[in-house]
């Protein structure tokens, strides 16, 4: 057990740390710190609501977002230890209504985030015409059984799906006979004491004790954040306190289980590899990493207008769990911070430091590759005052990681995605025509698109028209407007433009969305032109949870 004086200055700094979050007008956090068995923190920092002015508590409970996806993995895992299901299987098997290509995954491959599942929630975007609306119970599994295509082929890649999860939690209902939260209550929360746990499937249902999520407003105010669907299931529909959660993660990562078998725990944390043969610390819904030196398992959640980190270093007996019921929190850099300063004193590794942007001149520049119309951007950015610059990497026009040295060239953390290296660095000082990146482990070539793209008039007049989606039949319309390209979703009222910035002649991002009522999070894309006889006869839209989206030219 940690001496009273080392818990009281830890606590001491701890405070330090989360000061900034302890406000009386503005939503806030919950933090949780045990060590060694004894819980050294729980504070609630910030309201709960604004709105009622009700300050948050250790007791106050909150979304847990995509941390709910290893719990979603474990129930499917405790059927497989019945032999109920076989993860090996396709997901078609126990839900046959998907005759569609979204039945080919396997559990496994769902699990990983490795089965190409276009997200419904692009599709529900479309058909709302640039607005989310609010999906009805049903809608995500009607949605998935009309694609024609997939992301990629299942096990080829990885894409973090939500989908998967929508579709793994239907998996346990069917197979069980229960409802999820049925099923999860009496396998999990219960023999766990776990007591405040629940599933919330809509942020328009009530319960008692539950922080009010809020999202921030360029100006200062905040809105209050719903998940646009009824459905927020096994992909991050749950709600928890710190106490329960620290229960949780210390059995986790504890020796004595009373729920799952050790084999069952075993494959929770066993790391993938993928077909190129390259390993990945992502489990079943549960990431093992290294933190200066150290082993770490965790995985973090976020919905609209919540955080949330659960991590554990088990080597030091160290559980930390942090609920944010605000956007604009970084639980799962909090969370490392607190590591920082509980384990100060026992040694270790300095940290990781990010890829010098000046080192590196040769990669820089807006890359492109034809084989799989991905879009690649590496840019300085100052991401700290007066420290050098880094690489951040774009991934279809959206930031996504800052690079780091690995080896002999350069590569993003491992994360829920798929894996970007660059794996051998061009020479001299000048970025090369065309860059070798390893994508998950296999090699696609990128070239370099021109530092000075065509002007948005010059594409207007081949660009400009209307295009389908075949598959739900939805139009949108590129226009020209004073002086900038955008994609216009065509609502029947408000406002729903996306900017586009051209790249290339053939290649543009999908950036700044103008909309009435305003976006509820940052949406960006990447877009190919295809031409044949040098017209333009189709589009292509590609996000990282929806990929080669095809529409046709109709007008």
């Amino acid at each position: 057990m940690t001496s009273p004086a080392v818990v009281l200055s830890t606590i001491q700094k701890l405070d330090e740390l989360f000061k900034p979050w302890s406000r009386s007008d503005a939503p806030g956090l919950v933090v949780g710190v045990s060590h060694r068995g004894q819980a050294i923190y729980r504070r609630g920092f910030g309201l709960a609501s604004i709105e009622h002015a009700r300050a948050n508590t250790p007791a106050t409970r909150m979304r847990i977002g995509s941390t709910t996806k290893h719990f979603c993995s474990f129930g499917i895992m405790l059927l497989a230890e019945e032999g109920k299901l076989d993860i090996h299987q396709p997901v078609r098997t126990y839900l046959p209504e998907l005759a569609n290509v979204s039945g080919e995954p396997t559990l496994l491959q769902l699990m990983h985030h490795t089965g190409g599942l276009r997200d419904p929630m692009f599709a529900a975007f479309l058909l709302n015409r640039g607005n989310y609306g609010h999906m009805p119970a049903g809608g995500g599994l009607q949605l998935l059984a009309r694609f024609t295509d997939l992301n990629f082929a299942p096990g080829e890649r990885m894409a973090y799906s939500n989908a998967g999860y929508l579709l793994l939690t239907f998996v346990t209902e069917r197979v069980s006979g229960l409802t999820w939260e049925e099923f999860m209550t009496r396998r999990v929360f219960a023999p766990m004491g776990m007591n405040e746990t629940a599933l919330l499937r809509s942020d328009m249902d009530i319960v008692p004790n539950m922080a009010t999520l809020h999202m921030p407003l360029p100006d200062g105010r905040w809105r209050r954040g719903i998940y646009p669907t009824d459905e927020v299931l096994g992909s991050g529909g749950m709600i928890s306190t710190i106490d329960d959660m620290l229960a949780w993660v210390a059995h986790l990562r504890g020796s004595r289980k009373k729920v799952g078998s050790e084999a069952t725990w075993a494959r929770m944390l066993e790391r993938q590899t993928y077909r190129s043969g390259m390993q990945a610390g992502y489990g079943l819904g549960i990431a093992r990493d290294s933190h200066r030196g150290i082993e770490t398992i965790h995985h973090a959640g976020a919905t609209f207008g919540s955080q949330c980190q659960m991590l554990t270093v088990p080597q030091h007996e160290l559980d930390i769990v942090i609920m944010a019921n605000r956007m604009d929190a970084s639980a799962p850099a909090l969370a490392l911070k607190v590591v920082d300063t509980v384990l100060e004193d026992q040694g270790l590794a300095p940290p990781v430091m990010p890829a010098p942007a000046a080192e590196f001149p040769s990669v820089r520049g807006r890359w492109y590759s034809r084989q799989s119309r991905t879009l690649l951007s590496i840019a300085p950015r100052q991401v700290q005052p007066e420290a050098p610059e880094v690489l951040l990497l774009s991934m279809y026009h959206a930031p996504t990681a800052i690079l780091q040295k690995a080896g002999d060239g350069l590569a993003m953390p491992d994360g829920p995605m798929s894996m970007i290296e660059i794996r051998t660095l061009p020479e001299g000082s000048t970025p090369p025509a065309l860059l070798d990146v390893h994508i998950t482990g296999e090699l696609e070539r990128f070239e370099r698109l021109p530092d000075t793209p065509p002007t948005a008039e010059e594409l207007a007049p081949a660009l400009a028209g209307r295009y389908r989606y075949a598959g739900f039949g939805a139009e949108l319309e590129i226009v020209l407007r004073e002086g900038k390209l955008f994609i216009d979703f065509l609502p029947e009222v408000g406002m729903a433009r996306w900017e586009l910035e051209p790249l290339s002649a053939d290649v543009l991002g999908c950036g700044t969305f103008h909309s009435i009522p305003a976006p509820s999070l940052p949406t960006f894309a990447s877009l190919s032109i295809e031409r044949k006889d040098g017209k333009v006869t189709g589009l292509w839209i590609g996000m990282d949870r929806v990929r080669n989206l095809r529409f046709d030219r109709v007008g």
